[in-house]
């Protein structure tokens, strides 16, 4: 990705580049994760999780169709500015827990964190550039040549519509 940008200028510069768009997500998210947490105890944990899945969904989509380096660094702050959910979600396990199954629940929050990253990346891996790796299914589809990111954006959007529906429908507040 970072290659397609032509914003490095040798080949060693794009490990740089690809470095900055890593760090830029959880840079941000440091710098608001307290804010979300204060929030949470304002207005409630359903509202301020639900803030950060369309969070998520926006960037993920921006992400996709990104055509340059600055506007993929972009999409990724506005991911980690958003993504308080990290606090929230303990707090929320912690809530709807008891001495019987907290340490199950909390075990299952770096175990998801885990699975999300791995999964994400073969996500990634095996979807972007779909026109060129998969030319007999999507060769034709000139949105996935114009943006040969999006297609593994818009699956990780479509997990995040199923998390919003959930928490829409079936999240009680906890605090």
């Amino acid at each position: 990705m970072v290659a397609d940008f032509n914003v490095a200028k040798s080949p060693k510069d794009i490990a740089f580049y690809a470095s900055l768009l890593a760090a830029a997500f959880p840079i941000c998210q440091m710098m608001t994760i307290m804010y979300w947490s204060r929030l949470s105890d304002r207005i409630g944990r359903r509202p301020v999780l639900m803030i950060g899945l369309l969070g998520y969904l926006v960037s993920f989509l921006m992400f996709g169709i990104c055509r340059s380096f600055y506007w993929a660094l972009f999409a990724r702050c506005i991911n980690g500015l958003l993504a308080g959910n990290v606090a929230v979600i303990k707090s929320v396990f912690a809530e709807i827990s008891d001495d019987t199954n907290r340490p199950r629940m909390m075990a299952l929050l770096p175990l998801m964190w885990n699975l999300g990253s791995v999964g994400g990346a073969a996500i990634g891996g095996i979807f972007a550039d779909p026109t060129h790796q998969y030319p007999r299914i999507f060769g034709h589809m000139e949105i996935f040549r114009v943006f040969p990111y999006l297609l593994p954006c818009l699956i990780g959007c479509s997990i995040t519509v199923f998390g919003l529906v959930m928490g829409i429908f079936k999240m009680e507040e906890t605090l």
